[in-house]
């Protein structure tokens, strides 16, 4: 298999490729169980998810029922390019095993959770590396790999999970890479950009959070004169004519009027339970504020001085570094959710925390990226030891908080061993 770029950047690709299939693999164990009839589903929103993806693949009666099946599947929480890749992942599976694939609950769902839980976390978290390492340097590749793989919600969302979350992520992860790809060029990379935000925001509508960093990025193109001003109107235009395009395309119900109705009172119910809770809760936990989230955010993603230390990281990494245009695009994008979030989001899951807490951990990666810069530039020997210093605290810093993650992963991979 040929693979482009120097030997060093092979070797990554390699290396990295090795690590995703034994991630992947790890989490087959857990993901093969909690499931084995309807009664002993270990997630809720499996149990309500799974019978819309079933219904799918049952038999039809004719080529209209077909069609009513495979697009009007009914359940407008998450958007249709959800439903239609957990349809695709079964497909080969129903068409193996005839009527008999019904009556294997448990194995659907371990593809289910495998291919649109696992995977997808898989290829945002390596393309998140490339953003910030650009496969030059095996040993921090590999390493800030791991670290996303071992962060606490990404485990746990991994594990006995099947939820549009990790599509989601990717989905905005690919949109930045595609962003960064273009360099101000406005050109094909551009607009797969804005292919790939209407997923986003057909499949859970992350997609609207771009909407500081596609303007931060078309004022860029005037700043350094790749657009005028009057060009800068139609190519933003054409961004959100595409990303409108592709959030209809991906969701074909929406064709019928019928369902756009019953979308919008879905969703319309959706954000009255994300501002004020859900009812059968004990509303005293849907307070708002960056206060109220500490113990989710502690708890699945880091204390907070880590947590800042990282978002100082991302910032820096804004400013110096080879890295500058793919870091302003992940804060501009991580910055508009994080505050709705913090401000507008009463129950307090810590999945929703995963589209900006990906970006922001591959952030780790930016001071020993400035740091070895400096020390390589720098020709004073004070100056060398101090960066070389300021290295070694950092990783002793990601050392440790890479075991204090799998102090949390391993117990809770052995606890979903235990579940039948």
């Amino acid at each position: 298999m040929y693979l482009p770029g120097d030997k060093k950047t092979r070797l990554v690709v390699w290396l990295l490729a090795a690590l995703c299939l034994l991630y992947f693999v790890c989490f087959i164990p857990p993901n093969s169980r909690g499931a084995s009839d309807p009664g002993h589903m270990i997630s809720g929103d499996e149990g309500i998810t799974y019978p819309y993806v079933v219904h799918m693949l049952e038999p039809a009666t004719d080529i209209h029922d077909l069609w009513w099946r495979l697009i009007i599947y009914g359940d407008y929480h998450y958007g249709y390019p959800f439903y239609l890749a957990s349809m695709l992942s079964l497909l080969p599976l129903r068409l193996l095993a005839g009527n008999s694939f019904f009556d294997h609950m448990q194995l659907n769902l371990l593809i289910l959770r495998q291919v649109i839980s696992v995977l997808p976390i898989i290829l945002a978290a390596v393309v998140l590396v490339y953003l910030q390492t650009r496969f030059r340097k095996p040993l921090l590749a590999a390493g800030l790999l791991l670290l996303l793989f071992s962060i606490p919600g990404v485990v746990r969302q991994d594990i006995q999970w099947w939820h549009p979350d990790a599509m989601t992520v990717l989905a905005v992860v690919l949109t930045v890479f595609f962003l960064d790809r273009d360099r101000l060029r406005f050109g094909r990379n551009f607009w797969l950009a804005a292919v790939c935000c209407g997923l986003a925001t057909a499949i859970k509508l992350e997609g609207f959070f771009f909407g500081l960093a596609i303007p931060g990025y078309l004022l860029a193109g005037i700043m350094q004169k790749k657009l005028s001003l009057r060009r800068s109107l139609l190519v933003g235009l054409g961004f959100v004519v595409l990303m409108s395009v592709t959030i209809v395309v991906s969701n074909p119900f929406l064709f019928y009027a019928t369902q756009r109705d019953k979308l919008v009172r879905v969703q319309t119910e959706k954000q009255a339970e994300l501002t004020n809770g859900y009812t059968h809760d004990d509303p005293a936990g849907y307070q708002k504020g960056p206060a109220f989230w500490e113990w989710t955010l502690n708890r699945m993603y880091g204390p907070t001085p880590l947590l800042l230390l990282l978002a100082a990281g991302l910032a820096a990494g804004c400013i110096w570094g080879p890295n500058r245009a793919a870091n302003r695009l992940l804060l501009a994008w991580s910055v508009p959710l994080s505050l709705y979030l913090f401000y507008f989001v009463a129950p307090k899951p810590d999945h929703y925390w995963l589209p900006v807490m990906l970006p922001l951990f591959s952030a780790a990666a930016v001071p020993l990226q400035l740091l070895d810069g400096l020390r390589k530039s720098d020709p004073r020997r004070g100056v060398k030891l101090a960066a070389t210093a300021g290295q070694l605290l950092v990783l002793v810093l990601l050392v440790g908080w890479f075991a204090a993650n799998l102090s949390y992963d391993v117990p809770h991979w052995l606890d979903a061993m235990t579940v039948q």
